[in-house]
């Protein structure tokens, strides 16, 4: 795995975000220090690489410290604290006197860091959606698989229709064996820019409205955590 996170922490769900409790109320997104740089940008935008500067993230560390956290050799670190500290991400906050060469301290260079999509390239965004997406994907996968085998009744049908196309599907089963709702849809729609809209609207009302109604808070008995994803995409030409 390339990198220690969950779908959730890399994109926030419409829950996370509507959320009381949410962790994306923390700060404030458009305060973030933005980045054009593409030096910069090139790590920022890189899971492979970015990994190495989130422990230094509006926190002080050493590379002895990261290198444990990260299961890297600490000569592995350097290298890139280096790369880092020279594009400007990096800065040495504190230097620890020892015997011999003294401990350097190191922090980010900003507690918060905010790319514009205009700053990357196609091939680093297809990268990048490619690579955490494979996490989102695995996790769809996983759960769709164990609510047909929880399913008290399920078929895939295998048919040729009046227009004589032969079509197979699985008939998703609309609850699982203990009663947990299942829904799963997709499908190629042609919309005009207020239809689309109006979708979009629904689906982030629909979540929100369910976490904030007092009435569902308890009254469904325990919590269950459920993958809740909404795609709605202009189809490339």
């Amino acid at each position: 795995m390339l990198e220690d996170f969950t779908p959730a922490t890399v994109v926030p769900s419409l829950g996370e975000m509507a959320g009381a409790h949410s962790p994306w109320n923390d700060f404030d997104v458009t305060g973030l220090h933005e980045v054009t740089d593409p030096a910069k940008v090139a790590i920022l935008t890189d899971p492979r690489r970015v990994r190495f500067l989130r422990p230094f993230l509006a926190r002080s560390a050493t590379v002895s410290q990261v290198a444990v956290e990260l299961d890297v050799t600490p000569n592995a670190l350097l290298y890139r604290v280096r790369r880092m500290l020279q594009v400007g991400l990096l800065q040495v906050v504190e230097e620890r006197a020892r015997a011999g060469r003294a401990v350097r301290v190191y922090r980010s260079s900003h507690d918060g860091y905010r790319i514009p999509m205009a700053a990357m390239g196609f091939d680093d965004l297809r990268h990048r959606v490619d690579t955490y997406g494979r996490v989102i994907i695995d996790d769809l996968a996983r759960a769709y698989t164990a609510a047909l085998a929880q399913a008290p009744r399920h078929d895939r049908i295998l048919a040729r229709n009046r227009a004589g196309e032969v079509w197979g599907s699985d008939l998703v089963p609309t609850r699982t064996r203990s009663g947990h709702p299942v829904l799963f849809a997709d499908a190629v729609v042609w919309l005009n820019r207020g239809q689309a809209e109006a979708v979009q609207r629904k689906f982030e009302e629909a979540i929100t409205e369910a976490l904030q109604r007092p009435d569902l808070q308890s009254s469904s008995g325990p919590r269950t955590p459920f993958l809740a994803m909404g795609v709605l995409l202009p189809m490339p030409d």
